[in-house]
Formats: C-alpha cells, structure tokens, sequence
C-alpha cells in the first residue's frame, strides 16, 4: 500500500514538472510585445526661395538687392524712407514730378549781393533746407575766378562788380554738404552760364560734386527718383549754353526742356507760351515771377500765394498737355512755393 502511495506521489510531481515546462515553452514563442508607436511628427516647411535682388517686390521703386543691402524690408513699403520728402515721388519720374525751384538762387541778401540785385534773401543751404529741389546760378569769369553774380554784360560795369559775387566752388560746396547730410534728395542745378563747361567741371571736381552727377541720354526716358538715389547720381545739371567740350553730364537746357518767357511786369502779364527751347520735349519750365523794374519780396509774397500758382500751372498744364515741371520764383520764402508744389505733386 506504501508503495503504491509512493508510486502515485511520485506521478503527481512529475506530472506538475511537466506542466511547468510546458507553460514556459508557450511563453518562451509567445509574440513579443510591440513598442508603442510614436507620435506623427510635424513635416518641415520647406526653406522659401530667395528673393530676386533685381526686383523690387514692396513696389516702393528700389531694388531688393539695394534694400537688403541698407537695411530695409524688401516686401514693406513703408519700410524705405521718402524720395525727396515723400514716398510716391520715388515710382516718378523726373518728368512726372513738380519741382520747387528758385530763380538766381545764388543772389541773395546774406550772400552777398545787394537790395538791386537780389532775387532771394536766404542763402542756398536754407533754400535746399526749406524744400526748394532746383538751384539756378548765374556763373560768370571776374577776377580769373569762376564767380557767381547777378546780372548780364549789357551794363557799364562787369555785373560781378554791380551786383555782389562770391565763388562757385561755394556754392557747389553748400549742396555737397546737402547732399551727404540728406541720402534721399534728388536735385536739379541750372546754370545761366558765361564760362566754359570746362570751368564748371574743374569746379564741381575740387568740390567731389562730379560723382553726383547724372548723365541722361537725349530722347531716353527720365528714370524714377528710386532709381537716381539708388545709382548714387542725384543731381541733374542743365545749363543754357552747349559745352564746348562732351561732359556727359553737362545738359544743354535747349535740348531737353521748354520754357515760358523769363520776366514779366504784372502778373496780369503771366501766360503759359513757350519762348525757348525745345517744344517736343518732355520738361516743361515755368518763370512765375515779376521783375518790375527789379525783383522785390513784397511782390514775391502776391506771387508766390499757393491759389495764384496752382492757377497758373494748372492752366498751363492743361494748354500744354503735360505738366510744368519747374517752377521758378524770386524770394522762395515769400507766399509758399513749396506747399503750392506739393499740392500740385498731389499731397
């Protein structure tokens, strides 16, 4: 009987043994268990294209090149300051654009030049300063010196001698100075010039004004204010004899613009014909000032009201077709030529 107990314990142990085994065989082929699956990752923006440096993507008349270059934004138009005080002058060109100009800018009570012969009372520095964007210079020869005086040879004595003088390097010096201190102004020089186109290069020279300077091909079109201010060349000089000698830059006035009569003795007298130069071209210049018997700001102050000037460009404009570009007046600080520019600017 004890053995067969013992024979029966003895099964029951081997029977669990095998079970034992046999569970850890199913576990041991069992599948292992799967890793969890990570989360969907964001997919990378692609790098956007870089933008064209020959374009102009704001649409505010510079290149994105030039932009980045200076520090702007190249798709923000607010982002580059004004061309000559305003932003929409900079898609204009220089023939879409009115310009505040004074007439012998040059002949002036504090440089100078005495009650007879002065056609404005500040200085060119104050002219620039205060808006005016064309300098008109008479320049003469007097004392072996390229001088700038008031007046012509029909008078008993040199007029440099009647009327005051002072040098054109100076004056060239002062817009020099404008320059450098203001990188968003364009200017126009016009020269009632006695001395030879050489005299006014070897000045604008030794003043490092020559790099300013832009040269415009006759019959081409005139390129925006962005574009000028972007080459650097901001000035544009005319004069009303042809140079003897080929400066590129030197402009003979006949050849790229019209203008009205250059004096008149009563407003009642102001009209629009056009005396001088060429009728076909794109530039338009108009004197609106009167000289009777000499200029005056009393008078300078009837004139230079911003109604009577809008008038008057106004129906030029509309007899002519095309705008007038440059408006001359004496004693710029009378009345208000500026703001009557920027009126008809459209500001």
């Amino acid at each position: 009987m004890r053995k067969v107990a013992s024979l029966a314990l003895v099964l029951l142990v081997f029977s669990s043994g095998l079970v034992g085994c046999l569970q850890s065989s199913e576990i041991a082929t069992s599948e292992p268990i799967p890793e969890p699956l990570p989360e969907n990752e964001p997919v990378p923006e692609p790098e956007p294209e870089p933008l064209d440096r020959n374009l102009d993507h704001d649409g505010d008349g510079f290149t994105t090149g030039w932009e980045l270059d200076n520090g702007w934004d190249p798709e923000d138009a607010l982002s580059a300051p004004p061309c000559n005080r305003f932003r929409e002058l900079c898609l204009r060109g220089v023939n879409e654009t009115v310009w505040a100009t004074s007439h012998n800018s040059h002949a002036s009570l504090d440089r100078n030049h005495n009650i007879i012969s002065s056609s404005q009372r500040t200085n060119i520095t104050a002219q620039m300063n205060g808006g005016v964007r064309v300098i008109n210079l008479d320049v003469h020869e007097y004392n072996n010196q390229t001088m700038l005086c008031h007046g012509g040879y029909d008078y008993i004595a040199h007029p440099c001698f009647l009327s005051g003088n002072w040098p054109l390097e100076d004056a060239f010096l002062e817009i020099v100075s404008f320059l450098e201190n203001n990188s968003f102004a364009v200017l126009i020089i016009t020269l009632e010039s006695y001395v030879t186109a050489q005299d006014i290069a070897n000045a604008s020279d030794a003043t490092h004004l020559t790099p300013y300077f832009h040269a415009q091909e006759l019959g081409a079109i005139w390129p925006s204010l962005a574009s000028l201010i972007e080459s650097g060349e901001r000035v544009i000089l005319f004069s009303q004899d042809r140079p003897e000698i080929d400066i590129p830059w030197y402009h003979y006035d006949g050849d790229y613009m019209a203008k009205t009569h250059w004096a008149y003795n009563d407003t009642a007298y102001f009209n629009c014909e056009l005396t001088r130069g060429n009728i076909s071209s794109s530039l338009r210049w108009l004197d609106h000032y009167v000289t009777d018997p000499i200029s005056s700001e009393s008078t300078s102050n009837v004139t230079n009201q911003v109604p009577l000037v809008v008038e008057r460009a106004n129906n030029c404009t509309q007899q002519w077709g095309q705008i007038a570009n440059f408006i001359a007046v004496d004693f710029w600080g009378q009345g208000d030529i500026v703001l009557a520019v920027d009126t008809l600017n459209g500001f």
